[in-house]
């Protein structure tokens, strides 16, 4: 508890400036903190430069792509600057903070009357989604995976549930995430994580077989509820957020196979979205960390 004490107290005052900054202000402040950050995190840095020497190896060169894994770091800083900024500020100001193109898309999959599961990517600023969204007035739930850190599912936690997002935990969440679909709710997941092999399945993502959570998948193939589309990107100090059409899957009678296309689908989706802003994804993450047993042999 002490610790946990000590380290809550270090990041109010570490926090301190991107609450009181101007929003613009504490945008260039993360940007250089991102730099800093790229040359002083070794490990993630050469996480990042191994994921875009496998996505993009033979497409860029070295400088381009440690141009983009830099400006990843400061992508993720400028997150966390929003993400504090709004901590501290009237709720209304997430209007200010991202704009939408596409919501008919969401209206008209909710019509349906089965709920809305919406698949996103780490992407801009992603986490000013949902709390757009609930803003707006819908009913918006994530489900979340806590970190090892309290402090930091404390902050996460305490954004999201502030903003008006409902944060579903691991405990009880499909009975959770039910309820939200028939209370015509909407259900966020984020299809471009690295999941344990029993977790998970492998679908191609950059042209190598990635380990991907199939519980979206299984909830969409449990209730019908239609699956949209929504990634988030970042345009000078502006975040806009486009929502697609709803993902279109004909249902196979194997359970085992329609999972795996499902999942397919939404990672293909994450791809081409990342493709359209790769200095903007989160390239410093182990996506390909789980691999196939038949790597094994190697």
């Amino acid at each position: 508890m002490i610790r946990t004490a000590v380290e809550r107290f270090g990041l109010l005052i570490v926090s301190s400036p991107f609450r009181l900054l101007p929003r613009r202000g504490g945008l260039i402040l993360a940007r250089w903190l991102g730099v800093l950050a790229y040359w002083m995190a070794p490990g993630r840095r050469k996480i990042a430069l191994k994921n875009l020497g496998i996505a993009y190896g033979e497409v860029k060169s070295s400088r381009e792509r440690s141009s983009i894994a830099r400006k990843s770091f400061q992508n993720l800083f400028m997150n966390l600057s929003e993400c504090l900024h709004l901590l501290s500020s009237d709720k209304d100001t997430i209007e200010d903070a991202i704009s939408f193109t596409g919501e008919e898309h969401l209206k008209e999959a909710l019509s349906e009357g089965r709920g809305v599961l919406l698949v996103s990517a780490h992407i801009g600023n992603w986490e000013l989604i949902c709390p757009a969204l609930a803003h707006k007035g819908y009913l918006t739930a994530m489900i979340i995976k806590l970190s090892r850190n309290e402090t930091v599912n404390h902050y996460l936690v305490s954004y999201r549930e502030r903003m008006g997002v409902r944060v579903l935990r691991r405990r009880n969440v499909l009975g959770d995430c039910l309820k939200c679909l028939r209370d015509g709710g909407i259900v966020a997941f984020v299809s471009d994580m690295n999941a344990r092999r029993s977790e998970g399945v492998f679908v191609p993502f950059f042209g190598r077989e990635a380990c991907t959570l199939t519980s979206l998948a299984l909830i969409a193939r449990k209730t019908g509820a239609p699956v949209v589309p929504v990634y988030a990107y970042r345009k000078g100090y502006a975040n806009h957020a486009v929502i697609g059409t709803k993902v279109s899957h004909e249902t196979v009678a194997d359970r085992g196979l329609d999972i795996l296309e499902r999942t397919r689908s939404y990672v293909s989706w994450s791809e081409d979205a990342i493709r359209q802003h790769p200095e903007q994804w989160m390239w410093m993450i182990d996506r390909w960390k789980t691999r196939p047993k038949k790597e094994w042999s190697h």
